[in-house]
């Protein structure tokens, strides 16, 4: 860990452990930790000032079995995860920084788990950049997630299936809720998106062009 003194120094400034934590975007489990060694061994910003990295930490815990070494996330796992319908990253954050507090282990902000994953899959090739031309292609399909219809009057429940259209180069989408996934809604779903899109494509693009 490289912000012993930074924390040892805003600890001086009495900046609270909440404030140093979501400044080095570190856990608030951390900064109490490093609080109370620097108690124990009575290291205060008045002598730390004049001493490096190396030097305060092996003076807060070379005799301790206290680990600051942040808990690695198993990005291998979380990429599989992120691949199912209604899981996103900043869920499986959460689900990371629960798991460290139940441990007591140090472990990453949002931030840095964010650019950590992005490395890991700049790393392993995971995604592969596809270019698209303008009016080319259209990406159809069921979305996988369903949602509930209230009817105003009845008030009866029902289930709808989302269809979900995109132009790959502007990201255009079209989303139509559905009472089932038959082939007449299929078909139905489809009539309504090119009218959808030709009616955006007539917005967006002046006559004379």
């Amino acid at each position: 860990m490289r912000d012993l003194k930074k924390i040892l120094k805003l600890r001086a400034s009495n900046k609270s452990q909440r404030f140093i934590a979501d400044s080095l975007k570190i856990s608030r489990n951390t900064v109490s930790r490093i609080f109370s060694m620097a108690d124990q061994k009575q290291l205060y910003w008045d002598k730390a000032q004049y001493m490096d990295e190396n030097q305060i930490k092996s003076y807060l815990f070379e005799n301790d079995a206290v680990s600051l070494v942040y808990q690695i996330p198993d990005f291998e796992k979380i990429h599989k995860e992120i691949l199912k319908p209604g899981v996103t990253l900043h869920l499986l954050w959460e689900e990371y920084a629960d798991q460290c507090r139940s441990l007591g282990k140090p472990f990453y902000q949002k931030s840095n788990f964010y650019r950590l994953y992005t490395d890991y899959v700049k790393k392993h090739r995971l995604t592969m950049h596809i270019n698209h031309k303008p009016g080319d292609r259209m990406m159809i399909d069921w979305d996988g997630k369903t949602m509930e219809v209230t009817d105003r009057y009845t008030g009866e429940i029902t289930k709808a299936y989302l269809f979900v259209a995109t132009l790959p180069f502007s990201m255009f989408s079209y989303v139509q809720a559905c009472p089932s996934m038959d082939s007449e809604n299929w078909i139905d779903c489809h009539i309504n998106a090119f009218r959808y899109f030709d009616g955006v494509s007539k917005l967006l693009i002046p006559d004379n062009l």
